[in-house]
């Protein structure tokens, strides 16, 4: 979509390319029941009509689902026992400068290094956003979605945080291989290091491959939950 912008006379001063990044929620949907002891603690999505207009005259449906599910914002509470809600965040920590890493689209079970990180990288200022391309989002909510994605190195992770960003954002939904039956040193603490540092997590995004530039505005907004540690939310990317 793209939309203009004119000045107090009509004008028109520049133009806004705008991204949805957020993908979409529907029965049959990937989640994270599919990893190894969550398949009775996360649910699946469902959508379930439960009026219609020929019979109750109105149109709605309940929805069964968890706050990490689809394309959600995730805050410290997720993982450390005194870590923020989201409710907790002024809605402007949601409106953020962004930069897009692109890497070579990774391959199944890949592992992402600080060195692939740092060669690919943009001009990162501190308090952006920053929004890691892997390729993956092509695979959203197809079969190996969950268990096959690209992770993230704990060297490589570090260097993410010292980079100073407000908000990481990913097209992959495990960042660790925290699930790993063979890489035990690999398992474990990659997402609370970021909470620590206040690091929002939106993950996982679609469509970074459509963006033409490497910055622009990310516009996050989750439901409005309170107490919760996350939120679906709509995720757009803004190219100006």
């Amino acid at each position: 979509m793209v939309g203009i912008q004119r000045n107090e006379v009509g004008e028109e001063i520049f133009m806004t390319r705008m991204f949805d990044l957020s993908g979409l929620l529907e029965n049959g949907l990937w989640g994270y029941h599919e990893l190894p002891s969550l398949e009775r603690i996360v649910p699946q999505v469902e959508i379930t009509p439960i009026a219609s207009i020929e019979r109750e005259g109105f149109f709605a449906s309940k929805m069964v689902l968890s706050t990490i599910s689809g394309t959600y914002l995730e805050a410290g509470s997720h993982i450390l026992q005194e870590g923020k809600t989201l409710d907790q965040y002024p809605i402007e920590r949601f409106f953020l400068p962004a930069k897009i890493l692109r890497l070579p689209r990774q391959r199944e079970r890949s592992r992402i290094s600080r060195h692939l990180l740092e060669e690919n990288a943009p001009l990162i200022v501190p308090g952006d956003a920053l929004l890691i391309d892997t390729g993956w989002g092509v695979r959203w909510n197809t079969p190996g979605y969950v268990l096959s994605c690209p992770n993230f190195d704990n060297d490589a992770l570090h260097w993410i945080i010292d980079q100073n960003i407000s908000l990481l954002g990913v097209d992959v939904p495990c960042i660790e291989s925290a699930w790993s039956e063979s890489e035990e040193e690999a398992k474990g603490t990659m997402l609370g290091e970021l909470f620590v540092h206040d690091i929002l997590l939106l993950a996982p995004l679609v469509g970074l491959e459509k963006i033409c530039s490497d910055r622009g505005e990310l516009i996050c907004l989750p439901l409005p939950l309170r107490g919760t540690s996350g939120a679906p939310c709509r995720a757009i990317f803004l190219e100006r």
